[in-house]
């Protein structure tokens, strides 16, 4: 086995001499690319506070007033939703009843107090409507309710990086 060692040894020598070049030839890698600088309007987060909630994560939710059904007023009270009430003197029938002294005799004649209408319109209303006090005659009231944008998180995606966090 030495004989075979110093043979492989005197081979490689002749070889080397004989005019057979040797280039070493060394890799080197580039560096890798710096990062990214990070985004600017979100600071590297990836998220930006929600701009239909104001990053508050809740938003008014309108729906029908309960006392009203939506509609913003109510029957009046007064008049009963009429929007007359009737007349005191005539008690609605528009006709008093006038009797002669002396005389079994009773003559109807139109009332002058409503003009024979028999009823006067309701000076609490508005055709039988008043506005309605719990929703100040809107038909809506304003509750809290979770944003759609943000589902409640009060953020969103970045705009500018879409969410790519750089």
């Amino acid at each position: 086995m030495k004989f075979t060692s110093a043979l492989l040894a005197l081979c490689g020598t002749l070889v080397f001499l004989a005019g057979c070049e040797v280039h070493v030839h060394e890799r080197h890698q580039a560096p890798p690319p710096p990062p990214p600088p990070p985004c600017k309007t979100c600071n590297a987060a990836g998220t930006v506070g929600c701009g239909t909630c104001g990053a508050k994560g809740m938003v008014d939710v309108f729906v029908n007033c309960k006392s009203c059904a939506g509609t913003g007023a109510l029957s009046c009270s007064v008049c009963a939703g009429s929007g007359a009430v009737a007349c005191a003197k005539c008690k609605g029938s528009g006709e008093v009843a006038e009797i002669q002294v002396g005389k079994k005799l009773e003559i109807k004649i139109q009332c002058n107090k409503c003009n024979g209408a028999g009823k006067f319109g309701c000076g609490s209303c508005t055709q039988g409507r008043i506005g309605c006090s719990s929703c100040n005659a809107k038909g809506k009231i304003a509750q809290q309710g979770k944003c759609g944008t943000c589902r409640g998180s009060g953020k969103a995606m970045c705009p500018t990086c879409k969410g790519n966090k750089h």
